[in-house]
């Protein structure tokens, strides 16, 4: 009894106690909670008041608007470029290191063996050498901006109290100081980012190990002369390509002069599609000082506009699609030579050490030919035959391109004599530029080094030891097409050839994208007489593939046996091309061609028809339009047509469908399977921070509509994954009612209210002016003495 009574009057105080200790469980929990919260909060940027920062001559504002804009306006240039680095190391730092780390070939000091694969790449290439032995050609001006940019990323860097962005104090970071020479890095790596055609120079050298070189050119005409790449050498090969070298160029210009806009001034529109990435690749910024007022898109670890406006003029870019990358197999000579036609030559070598972070320094060397680096040495020594090697001769190898300086000078001009002369001497990449003035000039311009070949085309590996497909000097500018107020009163370019010249176009590449955009961009463009702002920025939002209208006439050409079938051609037979997120038909085709390239391609050249590539739509069409043979399975000892083909294929699809969506075609809808995904890359690897910082959007289009929704093949989905990440409108009779939207938002820290803030308004195709104004001011100043 005692015992239980003792008991009973212990219950009270356990239960006390039990909740005591639970009330400091719980605000440990929400002290926990709180700290992981100042600390997600922590690398945010600080918009308002005043900082003293060493380094400046006089005070600088900077305005940011409700979109996180920052408009900055200095008493001098240098201020100006100062306060401009300071700027972006607060919104894009982590951006900006690993930029510079990718391009240096440093990037497993950071990330341990998962960077090997860029590092080794990237001191076979020597971008970071070559950055450094262009800097002191440069003009003293681009110098000293370059040097007072990074003297402004350092002013970041040095701020008491100041935290590294999420994804760099994950990783363990403690940035060097920025250098002069990490700016110049980007212009290199987006040289190599616009030069991507030589990967298909790779799948034709794949295919000619089992194709005739006659039954090759049905598909690539022009093809040439060239040497074979082995099927595993170069998958190898390919695998170890960063990302940087993986880019799939492509972007929209257009300029109309001022008899076609309704206010009697020019108008130029631009949308540079790049990979769609978090965070953009884009930066939006107003640069003022004096002699300068630009407004417009900057990258993030350089100094410069890349496309924009000032008081009198706009420009923008497209990629010029310009070959100027080759692949040589060089002949082996003994250990240390290869074989040219005027005998033996030695390599020659430099040493690279790769630290890796939790791992031992890995050791490589660098063999370079008189074409370039060896870029075989990556991977198993078969790629091509025996005895062999392959270099990369690439005109982004160059230690001497005043790329920067031009963008710097761009700025600074007045006219389009003062722009174009500005590019005259631009090396890599290959660029279409489009101007329009308040004068009322408009132009377009190709601009940048085009290799002239001995006897080669240029879309296979040339024999390095014959000469055949040497270099023999660039096409001198004033060979490159320009055009300056044309007649028409329209200048278009969309990747397609600058030019009605065949000799000229095949001189500056031997293959070029198909011209569904252009067409599509003169069917909207050529009888306008009233242009406006809005009018253009409806066109940049225009869905309609001519592409997929093309080749579902093509398919729904066929009658198939099955009522399922019939339904599916009926669908697509009415469809007018829209690939709008809401529809069924572009998911219909998509996976259509997808069942038919390996249906056609699979027997004789599964290279294209492989399961986890999209199709090659432009060469079913070729195949479908004029080499109908393809279609005949040539494993089976019946000869198969092209109708057969597509009812096969289609039968195949609408079971995948069934299986896959578990609906009927009609009630597909693209944006189910077209989406795009915006996460940052370390932490798109981090599980509980991955779906946090993750943003997904359905989307409209597909790789041929003007509002580009360039996908990837991810089992029955489509991700958006290439496009415009970047619009812009210029009106030259109002140039401070320009427009710009970029994807997903200015600031890469997840937690920023401008993380993601214009997803929507860029899906959507709506954006949004920079006026000048904002909420937050914050001034940079100078010490106080």
């Amino acid at each position: 009894m005692v015992t239980e009574l003792a008991a009973a009057a212990g219950r009270p105080l356990r239960r006390r106690r039990l909740r005591t200790a639970a009330g400091f469980a719980l605000l440990g929990l929400l002290l926990a909670v709180a700290a992981g919260w100042l600390w997600l909060m922590s690398p945010l940027p600080r918009l308002s008041g005043r900082i003293e920062l060493a380094g400046l001559s006089q005070p600088v504002t900077i305005a940011r608007d409700e979109y996180g804009v920052p408009h900055l306006r200095a008493a001098s240039r240098d201020d100006l470029w100062f306060a401009l680095g300071f700027v972006h190391a607060q919104d894009r730092f982590a951006q900006m290191e690993l930029m510079r780390r990718a391009g240096s070939g440093r990037l497993a000091e950071l990330v341990g063996p998962a960077g090997l694969d860029n590092d080794r790449f990237m001191r076979t290439l020597g971008l970071r050498r070559l950055a450094e032995a262009t800097l002191p050609r440069l003009d003293p001006a681009t110098r000293a901006a370059l040097g007072a940019y990074a003297a402004g990323v350092n002013a970041w860097l040095a701020q008491p109290g100041r935290s590294l962005p999420l994804e760099l104090t994950l990783l363990g970071d403690s940035p060097e100081p920025w250098q002069a020479a990490d700016s110049l890095l980007w212009h290199k790596l987006m040289a190599l980012n616009l030069s991507g055609a030589w990967r298909d120079d790779i799948l034709r050298a794949r295919l000619l190990r089992h194709l005739p070189p006659q039954r090759l050119r049905e598909l690539f005409p022009g093809l040439g002369d060239g040497a074979a790449l082995s099927d595993a050498g170069a998958r190898a090969l390919l695998a170890a390509l960063p990302a940087a070298a993986r880019a799939e160029p492509a972007s929209n210009i257009w300029v109309v002069a001022g008899g076609r806009s309704a206010s009697g001034k020019p108008l130029l529109a631009n949308d540079p599609h790049l990979g769609l990435a978090t965070p953009s690749p884009w930066y939006l910024a107003e640069l003022e000082a004096p002699g300068l007022h630009v407004v417009g898109a900057t990258a993030p670890g350089l100094p410069f506009p890349v496309i924009g406006r000032t008081d009198r003029f706009a420009w923008g870019i497209t990629s010029a699609e310009a070959d100027t990358v080759d692949l040589f197999v060089e002949k082996l000579e003994g250990e240390r030579g290869y074989r040219t036609p005027e005998g033996i030559r030695p390599f020659t070598t430099r040493d690279e050490t790769i630290r890796v972070k939790g791992g031992a320094d890995v050791a490589m060397t660098v063999r370079e030919t008189r074409h370039g680096p060896v870029i075989s040495d990556l991977i198993a020594p078969d790629l091509a035959g025996p005895g062999e090697v392959v270099a990369l001769a690439a005109t982004l190898l160059s230690n001497d391109d005043p790329a920067a300086q031009a963008l710097m000078r761009i700025g600074l001009a007045q006219d389009w004599a003062g722009v174009s002369a500005a590019l005259r001497e631009v090396q890599a990449p290959a660029l279409n530029i489009g101007y329009a003035d308040r004068d009322g000039t408009i132009a377009l311009a190709t601009i940048g080094r085009i290799p002239l070949r001995r006897n080669a085309s240029g879309l296979l590996p040339a024999k390095g030891w014959t000469g055949n497909g040497d270099w023999i000097g660039w096409l001198p500018p004033g060979r490159l097409p320009q055009t300056v107020n044309p007649r028409g009163g329209v200048l278009i370019n969309a990747n397609d050839r600058p030019t009605t010249d065949s000799k000229l176009a095949a001189q500056i590449a031997g293959a070029w994208p198909p011209p569904y955009r252009s067409r599509r961009l003169h069917e909207l463009l050529d009888q306008r007489r009233d242009l406006t702002a809005e009018a253009m920025n409806a066109i940049q939002g225009d869905i309609v593939s001519l592409q997929a209208v093309e080749l579902k006439d093509l398919l729904a050409a066929v009658e198939p046996a099955s009522e399922r079938g019939r339904a599916a051609v009926r669908l697509l037979a009415d469809w007018t091309g829209e690939a709008s997120r809401d529809r069924p038909e572009p998911l219909l085709l998509a996976s259509w061609a997808q069942h038919l390239a390996q249906a056609i391609f699979a027997d004789e050249a599964p290279e294209l028809a492989e399961p986890d590539a999209p199709a090659r739509i432009a060469l079913l069409i070729e195949v479908l339009t004029h080499h109908r043979g393809w279609c005949d399975d040539v494993s089976t000892p019946a000869v198969e047509g092209c109708d057969e083909m597509i009812e096969r294929s289609l039968e195949q699809t609408l079971t995948d469908l069934r299986a896959d969506w578990h609906r009927e075609p009609a009630a597909l809808r693209w944006g189910e399977a077209h989406a795009a995904r915006f996460v940052p890359p370390v932490l798109a690897r981090v599980p509980l921070l991955r779906d946090w910082a993750a943003r997904t959007v359905p989307t409209d289009g597909d790789n041929a509509t003007v509002n580009q929704g360039g996908y990837r093949l991810d089992g029955p989905r489509f991700p958006h994954v290439h496009g415009p990440g970047l619009r812009a409108v210029f009106d030259l009779a109002d140039p401070a009612a320009s427009r710009f939207v970029i994807v997903p938002g200015q600031s890469a820290h997840p937690q920023s209210p401008h993380y993601a803030d214009l997803l929507r308004a860029w899906r959507d195709n709506r954006p949004v002016r920079l006026d000048g104004g904002g909420t937050w001011l914050l001034t940079l100043a100078p010490p106080a003495e």
